[in-house]
């Protein structure tokens, strides 16, 4: 009979905290549960009220996170309490006054609990009684908004709403190097033809040395291209300074206009040619010619004549001085002399910049008519799509093997592709042509987060900004949201407006500045929608809630489903408006 009242004294204690269980409080922080750096923290307060807690009483807490997409679970550690007449180590509850309890626990994120039910089971034991107090839902869903970064690096990386269409798939920024528009540019060409002593004619030999045919043919090609034009051809003839004064200036006039005729000559058949064809005035002794050509000369003695030409102004002087040094010194006479008696033809070319059209033609169509600037540009037009350009840069690192940009760019070309091997093969090709370059070091690190080795990624991504990359800051940032590290992204994004800057702001409790920042994108992208109904939610802005959700879904029907389920809006989820949305 004692055994019996006590097994049912016992029993009836139990029997009482469960009757009584809706009087303990329970909650759990933050509410709903969320997702940090791929793991989810669960902290779970439980208060007991006054004469609750039964004095011989041990209570196991076993909470329970319940996938609601294919029944999964996590058990979580349990955690035992006990009453105040229990002799244990174990956290004791008080009968009279009662207590509270802080349960912590740490679980790996899966993408089957992004909908689930966060379960408390708590079971009495008494002697051999065992009875269970308590199996209730105490919490909706894991809040997985840090997730969007993904999306993010999407949506940022757009230059216009179409850029998803060309496949930009890469899991981190990928940066091509910048390169300038190809603009018009000027070349001069060179033509030097020379006369016998005290003649104005062109000897046959002269006319038909190779660099004649050269020039010639250089100007009817600039004439002839399509983006080439000769801009003037001036003629500028010469004298040495050993001859009469007066002999020396009929000799330049005379051989200027056989230069000027001779290049009329040549380019009789070029339309144009003959109007931008001139005579330059020169000096009748060519002082300054002799003097450059000493200094560069191998005389032994040549500054020992340069300083006493130096000594006399008077023209008629230096002239009986340059017959005196020359009959004293041969090779004056037949290695510098007869080259300052000559007539120079000086072409001036330019090459008009083609228009964006044109160079996005030439890439696809005939890539040999490039130049090394334009094919480069090429692989960085908006109006190449991403295969368009994989298939340039790979000409363009065949034809240019030593220039490191055509890899860098092919690179960052396939990782938007996805393509993440052949990427690594390209960039380590680039590295290995210069290391010291940032875009290489940062998209070396998108290769490493695809990869899923964010430690190495974090590095090559630091080694980019200290080597002076700003834009791979941006890849920093990414990896800090990843990381839980929202305070540090918030300062990597820097003062440049991005969707992933905005979402940096939410995830630090910063609503007003991610409010402010996202309002000042441009993109038209579903997510940037989706983005500023999770803030007008943090705002209890219902309104704002909605219309932007169902903008969002309207441009992307996959974001229904998303939204159906994502705890930002739990508080909506039951409302009328909401459902026409999701649904």
């Amino acid at each position: 009979m004692v055994a019996t009242a006590f097994l049912a004294s016992g029993c009836n204690g139990l029997k009482k905290m469960a009757t009584n269980s809706d009087l303990v409080q329970r909650s759990i922080t933050p509410s709903p549960l969320e997702m940090h750096a791929g793991r989810v923290p669960v902290s779970i307060t439980v208060t007991f009220p006054p004469k609750y807690f039964d004095k011989k009483a041990y209570l196991v807490c076993t909470p329970t996170l319940k996938s609601d997409l294919n029944g999964q679970e996590i058990k979580m550690r349990n955690a035992t309490l006990q009453g105040s007449g229990v002799k244990d180590n174990n956290t004791t509850i008080d009968y009279k006054t009662g207590g509270t309890y802080t349960y912590k626990d740490t679980i790996d994120y899966s993408e089957f609990f992004r909908k689930s039910s966060l379960v408390l089971n708590m079971k009495a034991t008494k002697g051999t009684s065992t009875e269970t107090v308590a199996d209730i839902k105490i919490g909706d869903g894991v809040n997985v908004t840090p997730l969007l970064v993904q999306e993010g690096i999407r949506v940022d990386g757009m230059d216009d709403p179409t850029m998803a269409a060309k496949g930009f798939s890469a899991p981190g920024m990928a940066i091509d190097v910048k390169v300038e528009k190809p603009k018009s540019s000027v070349a001069t060409k060179n033509l030097t033809m020379y006369y016998p002593m005290q003649q104005s004619s062109l000897d046959r030999k002269e006319l038909k040395k190779s660099e004649v045919a050269d020039f010639i043919q250089q100007i009817k090609d600039a004439a002839a291209g399509a983006n080439t034009s000769v801009k003037s051809i001036e003629v500028a003839s010469y004298a040495s300074p050993d001859g009469p004064e007066d002999m020396n200036e009929k000799l330049v006039d005379q051989r200027g206009k056989t230069g000027e005729k001779f290049a009329k000559d040549q380019l009789k058949k070029v339309e144009g040619a003959d109007n931008v064809i001139s005579r330059q005035t020169t000096q009748a002794e060519d002082w300054e010619g002799f003097k450059k050509m000493m200094e560069s000369s191998n005389l032994r003695d040549k500054d020992l004549i340069l300083r006493v030409l130096s000594m006399y102004s008077d023209p008629s002087t230096r002239e009986r001085e340059i017959k005196n040094i020359s009959a004293a010194y041969t090779s004056l006479k037949s290695d510098v002399l007869p080259k300052l008696r000559r007539s120079e033809i000086n072409a001036v070319l330019q090459t008009n910049g083609k228009t964006d059209a044109e160079i996005a033609e030439l890439a696809k169509t005939n890539f040999d008519e490039l130049t090394q600037d334009e094919a480069l540009y090429a692989s960085t037009m908006d109006a190449i799509d991403n295969d368009a350009k994989i298939a340039v840069l790979k000409k363009y690192t065949s034809k240019y093997p030593n220039d490191w940009r055509g890899f860098n760019n092919l690179g960052a070309a396939l990782l938007r592709a996805g393509r993440v091997s052949e990427a690594a093969t390209q960039l380590n090709k680039a590295k290995s042509i210069d290391g010291n370059q940032p875009t290489i070091y940062n998209n070396l690190g998108v290769i490493d987060l695809a990869n899923h080795d964010d430690a190495k990624a974090m590095d090559n991504f630091a080694k980019s900004v200290n080597i002076g990359c700003d834009e791979a800051s941006y890849n920093l940032a990414v990896l800090n949201i990843k990381n839980g590290e929202y305070d540090k992204a918030v300062t990597n994004f820097g003062s440049a407006p991005s969707f992933n800057k905005a979402l940096a702001q939410v995830l630090a409790k910063n609503v007003s500045d991610a409010s402010t920042t996202i309002s000042k994108l441009n993109s038209q992208d579903a997510y940037v929608d989706y983005l500023k109904a999770i803030i007008a939610a943090k705002n209890n802005n219902e309104d704002g809630v909605m219309s932007n959700l169902k903008s969002a879904c309207k441009k992307n029907p996959e974001l229904m489903t998303y939204a159906k389920f994502d705890v930002e809006f739990i508080r909506y989820f039951e409302q009328p408006n909401f459902k026409a949305i999701v649904d």
